[in-house]
C-alpha cells in the first residue's frame, strides 16, 4: 500500500511542479521549502515574520496575474479597435464606389 502511495505521489509531483512554475508560484514554493527545512530554527523564532515574507511573494505573484491579465484586455481591446476602424473604412469605400457607380473596391491598407 504504502509503494501505491508513493507511486502516485511520484507520479503528480512533476505535474504539480510544472503547474506551480507555470502560475509563477515558483519562489514562493523554493522559499516554503527552505523555511521548513534549511531555516526552520529561524522560522520557529520568527513565524510572523516567516509568514509575512511567504505572504508577499504569493502577493507578488498574484500582482503579476492581474498585470498580465490587464495587458491581455488592453491588447484585445486595441484589436477591437482596430478591427472597428478597418470595418468603417471598408464601409466608406464601399459608399464612395457606389456613388461613383463601380462595382470594385480596393481593400489594400484596410487591415495588417
Amino acid at each position: 500500500m504504502m509503494f501505491l502511495i508513493l507511486g502516485i505521489g511520484a507520479f503528480f509531483l512533476p505535474i504539480l511542479l510544472h503547474l506551480a512554475i507555470r502560475l509563477r508560484l515558483g519562489i514562493p514554493m523554493l522559499y516554503a521549502v527552505m523555511a521548513l527545512t534549511v531555516f526552520h530554527g529561524w522560522y520557529q523564532a520568527n513565524p510572523a515574520f516567516g509568514d509575512a515574507i511567504f505572504f508577499g511573494l504569493v502577493g507578488l505573484a498574484a500582482l503579476s496575474w492581474v498585470v498580465t491579465a490587464a495587458w491581455k484586455i488592453c491588447d484585445a481591446f486595441d484589436e477591437w479597435r482596430a478591427d472597428r476602424a478597418a470595418a468603417q473604412q471598408f464601409a466608406d469605400r464601399v459608399r464612395q464606389a457606389r456613388a461613383a457607380g463601380k462595382y470594385a473596391i480596393g481593400t489594400e491598407g484596410l487591415w495588417r
